[in-house]
């Protein structure tokens, strides 16, 4: 006989006592107010970060521990060079983000400064960043990539994507067929663009050789035959090579770097610079110059070079305005302020000159050539003696050495001291080819001994070796501008012939 069915009952749960209930209240009611405080936080950063229009990407920390100058003053410019091409945020030149430490940042006039580190472990980068306000310290973005080593210049992609996209302001996405070089290439590019930067001869050298390395090494890669292109054309401004001989080289790599990604804006600069330097083609350079500033608005380098157009067509103060906006971005740029000082030259404002002269010999104070330039400024603006104390402290400093011989004794020349001028002239005469100065050189010298049938000698030898200072000899205050030849000369360069004030 079976027992009585037992319904089983499930156990009630045992009440919470008051307190317990009460401390559970404060517990989620403690987590709402952090979660909404925190929401609120990452709510005003983020609107925060919306106002910045003005940025500073200062040099990545390095923990990589390979000790390479190059790999993270790079990676940081090449971020600075992406971020150029985002229009209305003004992010200050890689020339003076890279001289620039955080607590010197404010000096720049920016909103907000951008720090990073990059570390490495095995094949994974770890990329750091913080975005801080600089009226007040207060942090407005912090956050971390990680990539492989291998794609590093995706990274550099990635990560100026996200910059721009927490600053709300529009950025052209890479093109989507756009060549993903090699690594060895990239990091051949990433030395030669160090080495450009240091802009001096010895590291121009070495940077022209590594981004031959890099064409070297992936024939396709756009920007190193465009920065190839570049670097050969500042060595022969520098001296380093004849127009005639390196030139054609330049133009070539300018040429196969536009034809493999025509959207580039690197690429058409390159162009650009050669076909104002070398060909004197002025609409080419113009639409090559205009396309440049239109992929990267925000770029230094674009602008100063279009400027430089501007000054060779005699549209002089319009080269000002536009020297201007370049100095604003890139204000420790001593090749800028040495343009501004060339263009206020070229106007006759001399005193205003001065300024800009004395701000390049500031920021590279072991650079002869600013020096000397800073030396006429003076001459022009009246004042003879600061003029000869530099021109004595070139020479007692042992500086002058590094001058071609034609700078000083040109100068000494207009201070009433012609003996050495003269004799460079007649000398030249006797000299082989191989032995004598740029053409341009032995013009200026005539010019400031007043001998103008030399000079204009010399300048139809200048144009024959399609000096690269030709473009710009028409606001020299050496040549006659009411010479007759001086218009001929005007006429064969086919420049307009009314300087525009």
């Amino acid at each position: 006989m079976s027992g009585p069915s037992v319904k089983l009952e499930p156990l009630a749960t045992p009440a919470a006592p008051p307190a317990r209930r009460l401390w559970m209240s404060i517990a989620a009611l403690l987590a709402a107010t952090i979660l909404l405080i925190s929401a609120g936080s990452w709510w005003r950063a983020r609107v925060a970060s919306a106002e910045i229009r003005s940025l500073a990407v200062l040099p990545f920390a390095d923990l990589t521990g390979q000790n390479e100058a190059w790999f993270a003053a790079s990676f940081t410019g090449e971020i600075i060079d992406n971020l150029a091409r985002a229009p209305g945020l003004q992010t200050i030149g890689r020339t003076s983000a890279l001289k620039t430490k955080v607590d010197a940042a404010k000096l720049l006039g920016v909103a907000a400064v951008l720090e990073g580190s990059i570390g490495q472990t095995g094949d994974r980068l770890h990329i750091a960043l913080a975005m801080t306000r600089t009226s007040d310290g207060y942090r407005l973005w912090s956050t971390n990539f990680e990539r492989r080593a291998g794609d590093l210049r995706q990274a550099i992609d990635d990560i100026s994507a996200a910059i721009a996209q927490r600053l709300q302001v529009p950025m052209p996405a890479p093109a989507p067929h756009r060549h993903q070089p090699a690594p060895q290439a990239f990091a051949a590019y990433l030395q030669g663009r160090y080495l450009f930067d240091q802009a001096n001869p010895e590291a121009l050298n070495h940077a022209q050789e590594r981004l031959e390395a890099a064409t070297d090494a992936d024939p396709n890669f756009v920007p190193a035959w465009a920065w190839l292109s570049i670097v050969r054309e500042y060595r022969v401004a520098a001296g380093m090579a004849r127009p005639n001989q390196l030139m054609p080289a330049s133009r070539d790599a300018a040429e196969r770097a536009v034809a493999l990604e025509p959207e580039s804006g690197i690429a058409h600069l390159a162009l650009g610079i050669v076909k104002l330097q070398y060909d004197w083609d002025w609409p080419g350079a113009k639409e090559e110059l205009d396309r440049a500033v239109q992929a990267m608005p925000e770029s230094a380098c674009t602008l100063e070079w279009r400027a430089r157009w501007f000054q060779t067509q005699g549209r002089t103060s319009e080269a000002v305005s536009e020297t201007g906006r370049a100095l604003a971005l890139d204000p420790l740029s001593a090749a800028i302020a040495s343009d501004a000082a060339a263009q206020y030259v070229s106007l006759n404002q001399p005193d205003r000159a001065i300024g800009f002269a004395q701000k390049a010999v500031d920021l590279n104070p072991d650079d002869a050539n600013t020096r000397a330039a800073l030396a006429n400024v003076l001459w022009l603006a009246g004042q003879p003696e600061k003029s000869r104390q530099i021109v004595a402290e070139l020479r007692t400093s042992g500086a002058a050495a590094k001058l071609p011989a034609s700078v000083l004794a040109a100068l000494d020349a207009r201070m009433g001291e012609r003996a050495v001028a003269r004799q460079l002239l007649d000398e030249a005469e006797d000299l082989p080819d191989d032995q004598l100065l740029p053409a341009v050189e032995y013009a200026g010298l005539a010019g400031a001994l007043e001998d103008w049938d030399r000079l204009f000698s010399w300048t139809e030898e200048a144009y024959g070796e399609r000096d690269l200072e030709l473009p710009y000899w028409r606001g020299s205050p050496l040549v006659p501008k009411d010479d007759p030849r001086f218009e001929a000369f005007l006429a064969q360069m086919n420049l307009p012939m009314v300087e525009s004030r």
